[in-house]
């Protein structure tokens, strides 16, 4: 596999990944679900899906 195929699939995997997680906090928003998050300290905590998709959203 050439460096430009390695790089062009690392490409497809990341799009891949942001997409599935967009749709897996889109649903969770819809149902009122939480997800767990780390925060600065690496720490688990329990935010809203809403207040997740935004962040994410923010920083696209």
């Amino acid at each position: 596999m050439s460096e430009q195929e390695k790089i062009e699939l690392f490409a497809r995997l990341r799009a891949g990944l942001k997409k599935a997680t967009l749709r897996m906090l889109e649903r969770k928003a819809k149902l009122g679900e939480p997800v767990i998050v780390a925060d600065k300290n690496g720490n688990p905590v329990s935010i809203s899906a809403k207040e997740a998709l935004r962040l994410v959203s923010q920083n696209s």
